[in-house]
């Protein structure tokens, strides 16, 4: 009989009307509607998650920026650590057009308490920029207490200090190779502090930084703000005052150097995200492929009693948005609770170059995507079957196909969708060989390939399951098994396409990230084979802070075992729109960084031309923006002014995405104007016990050294940990994938086998037993998962590679070739298992069903 709310006659129904039939249909089928909202949260939380986190980075950051800036809108910055002499400031608030200047002198210091240390940009300031309202703005006078320092609220959190300045008591401070103990005046939250409380900063007064660091009468910055309709004008006159030997530039520069620095990161991020986002829409739609037979059922009734077709289409469509609205709501949130845990980016390898912000920062543009990517999976999804209202479709069609009402996939459909996935994997070829930046595209296409291919691979299991039934006569459940997929073909496919996903995804984002990873480790290792033992400022893993040797290094080489000590420099300079590495070489010393990260060029000859003065290496990265070649001339923006040098070869980008430039050590000292090292290296004598000599290392240097001393082994660890800790989201990304396409697999098998329950009835009505349907259960999902899962591996296998050509040839990384070991196996093998024995939960519940629901249906 037609339901009272949906007449034969009825062309445009009432919200009411259509209410009430999505209240019949959750009465129902709640338990399948419940299992495809799973999978429709699962795609959107992914999503959601992996975007919010890529972008907080920079937003939080340029918060921060805004926050120290204040109104001011130019700035003259200094090219290298030691600043530029504070009287300037004068002639600078002389210029016409200037309103007000306030200065700033900032270093990067290693602040401890307790077992605990966080690395933090010390900002020296004073009431000047106050009267800016830029740093100080509404800071407690207390804040710049001479012998003190104040922190921002996040770094006495990761101290674990007390908000109450009167008990936070002192900290150990590692400022340039020297170490003091200052008492904490203020705990500056986001009242007093804006967003810099969400930042690693701490500050003082400029007088007591400049004595510290080491610095008298010196500042790093000058923060201008101009009058109106001036600022070319003062822009012009303080390029004169700079006389190319300082950087004149917009006072938010910082802000777009950070977005160009985690550009190539965030590229890296963004096509992880890309394809999770892919992957996530096909789980979504997947699991909503397993109504799909039930809806088409429930359609074909609805029209045989005379339902008009604009009425069934505004019936479907509602149901779908309801159940899409929902699902894509509670993605929302569960993704929002994953950028703040799981995806939350520590960004302490940027800390040596930039202050960042801490905090996650939700924008229009990811909530928008996610939440209509989700909805619009389950539109499409849902609208599957109103192709059975196609005029001259015969209403009853679907109790005429072969197997379950709906599931019918013919060897037609299979033979064309082979097609697809052969001309899907050509055309992904073809674009990444030629077009290494469309990877994003190249990926697509294969994970299209990879599910258009899992209906020839399943055929193909079941073919070969039925070979091993018709040899071994004894083994009833196989054949059972094999019945029941083959009438309910399109349920069991979208749960192997869910499989297939789920390896694709992990095999290929998990695999990348590890060679990328490798690739780090591998020059990592030869850039501290240089030294046995190395003394740096603690967590300048860059070797970019510089520090006083003076008699330290005479009294390290006069130790015994000790066998040469040479003074390694390096700082970070802007060159354009990037903060470059620069890393000086001595020429004493064979330069073991360059092996294995020559992109074109000879390392040894290389090595051979940064002993002369004048050659540089340079990151392919920059080299090909400039469309410079070996030989070319590359003019660097030094202290000393702009210098012209001719590139040695150019080379990977060492892990700092902006790029990295190599010269010879003579050159940095005389254009940088410092003998100052940033590191020191010490070679041991043979024979002698490296441990050892670290040991009498520290004593001599003792405790008013603020210096890290470092085994080459040690350095190294602590250079990848903080890389794997800067490509950690791709890693989560990579693992969240896996976790979210096992949890959608057990949503859609879940609703899979509560649709078997009449057959499960009408086999218990035959005189099965529960244990025999549970064993059938298990045989079933095996055969579907190893379909799925081994069409997935392979193409994650490959999808690996191609993502590893476009982490080397776009963004410069490192990247080491990719090796096929054990990890498809282990995750194929993870997978299954995972999901066979969760799966025994409802294979129990069903094994159970009253055989009385046979006779009742």
């Amino acid at each position: 009989m037609s339901s009272p709310a949906l007449r034969p006659s009825s062309r445009f129904l009432r919200p009411y009307a259509l209410l009430y039939l999505y209240r019949a249909r959750l009465r129902v089928n709640a338990a399948q509607e419940l299992m495809a909202a799973v999978g429709v949260a699962v795609a959107v939380a992914l999503l959601f998650s992996t975007l919010v986190a890529s972008a907080s980075i920079s937003s939080s950051s340029g918060e921060v920026v805004r926050a120290v800036i204040g109104p001011a809108n130019l700035q003259v910055r200094s090219r290298s650590s030691d600043g530029f002499d504070e009287g300037l400031l004068r002639t600078i608030k002389l210029l016409p057009g200037v309103v007000q200047a306030a200065p700033l002198l900032e270093q990067t210091a290693t602040i401890s308490r307790g077992g605990r240390s966080v690395t933090v940009d010390v900002a020296g300031t004073d009431p000047t920029l106050a009267i800016l309202n830029g740093l100080a703005h509404r800071l407690p006078i207390s804040a710049l207490t001479s012998g003190t320092i104040g922190l921002s609220s996040t770094t006495a959190h990761e101290l674990g200090l007390s908000s109450d300045p009167s008990r936070a008591g002192s900290v150990d401070v590692r400022l340039r190779g020297a170490r003091f103990r200052l008492k904490v005046s203020a705990v500056l939250g986001p009242e007093a502090f804006g967003a810099l409380s969400g930042a690693r900063v701490a500050v003082m007064p400029t007088t007591q930084l400049q004595q510290l660091a080491g610095l008298p009468r010196r500042i790093s910055r000058i923060l201008v703000e101009s009058s109106r309709g001036s600022e070319a004008k003062v822009s012009s006159a303080l390029l004169r005052l700079a006389q190319g030997k300082s950087i004149v530039a917009p006072a938010d520069q910082d802000e777009q150097l950070l977005k160009q620095t985690l550009a190539p990161s965030n590229q890296a991020s963004a096509l992880f995200a890309a394809i999770s986002a892919l992957l996530g829409f096909l789980f979504a739609f997947n699991a909503m492929l397993l109504t799909v037979p039930e809806r088409r059922q429930v359609i074909a009734g609805l029209r045989i009693e005379g339902t008009r077709r604009s009425a069934i289409t505004q019936m479907v469509v509602f149901q779908a948005l309801c159940l899409g609205i929902g699902a894509s709501l509670v993605g929302v949130l569960a993704g929002y609770a994953l950028s703040r845990g799981v995806f939350h980016q520590s960004p302490g390898y940027l800390a040596q170059a930039f202050t960042l912000g801490t905090g996650t920062v939700v924008g229009s543009a990811p909530l928008a995507l996610a939440f209509a990517g989700g909805i619009l999976a389950t539109l499409l999804a849902s609208l599957l079957p109103l192709f059975d209202l196609r005029p001259g479709r015969a209403f009853n069609a679907v109790y005429e196909e072969s197997g379950t009402g709906g599931n019918l996939l013919t060897r037609n459909v299979q033979r064309g969708l082979l097609a697809l996935a052969l001309g899907l994997l050509a055309c992904s070829t073809l674009l990444f060989s030629l077009a290494p930046s469309t990877t994003i595209v190249a990926c697509v296409l294969l994970a299209l390939a990879t599910i258009s291919a899992v209906p020839v691979v399943f055929a193909g299991v079941l073919a070969g399951a039925e070979a091993v039934t018709s040899r071994r006569e004894r083994m009833t459940l196989l054949p059972l098994a094999l019945v029941s997929l083959r009438s309910t073909t399109l349920r069991s496919l979208a749960l192997a396409a869910t499989g297939a996903l789920a390896l694709f995804g992990s095999i290929a984002l998990g695999g990348a990230r590890n060679d990328l990873l490798r690739g780090i480790a591998h020059y990592t290792s030869n850039y501290v084979a240089s030294a046995d033992i190395w003394l740096v400022n603690p967590h300048d893993n860059q070797a970019v802070n510089d520090f006083a040797a003076g008699n330290d290094a005479s009294a390290i080489a006069r130790v015994p075992g000790v066998r040469r000590v040479q003074s390694f420099q390096g700082s970070f300079l802007d060159i354009g729109d990037r903060r470059v590495w620069m890393i000086a070489w001595p020429s004493g010393t064979h330069a073991s960084l360059l092996n294995e990260q020559i992109v074109d060029g000879s390392s040894s000859e290389a090595a051979k031309r940064l002993r002369s003065s004048g050659w540089a290496t340079v990151s392919q990265v920059i080299a090909t923006r400039r469309h410079l070649g070996i030989g070319g001339e590359l003019s660097i923006p030094t202290p000393s002014g702009n210098r012209a040098f001719r590139i040695a070869a150019t080379t990977t980008n060492f892990g700092w995405s902006p790029g990295a430039v190599v010269l010879g050590g003579a050159d940095y000292s005389r254009l940088w104007h410092t003998a100052a090292p940033s590191a020191l290296g010490v070679e041991v004598a043979r024979g002698t016990s490296i441990p050892a000599v670290r040991r009498a290392i520290e004593r001599t240097l003792g405790h008013a050294n603020g210096l890290e001393v470092l085994t080459a082994r040690e350095r190294a660890a602590s250079i990848n940990g903080s890389a794997s800790e800067g490509l950690g989201q791709l890693g989560d990304i990579a693992t969240l994938l896996l976790l979210a396409a096992v949890l959608a697999m057990l949503a859609a098998l879940g609703s899979s086998i509560w649709q078997r329950r009449v057959s499960l009835a009408a086999l218990r009505l035959e005189g099965a037993a529960p244990s025999r349907l549970r064993r059938l259960l298990l045989v079933e999902v095996l055969l579907m998962l190893s379909a799925g899962c081994l069409t997935g591996a392979v193409a994650g296998i490959y999808g690996e590679f191609v993502i590893d050509s476009y982490l080397r040839h776009v963004t410069g990384f490192p990247v080491a070739s990719g090796v096929v070991g054990r990890r498809p196996l282990e995750i194929f093998l993870i997978v299954v298992l995972t999901v066979l024995l969760v799966s025994v939960l409802p294979g129990w519940a069903a094994s159970r069903v009253a055989p009385a629901l046979a006779l009742e249906e």
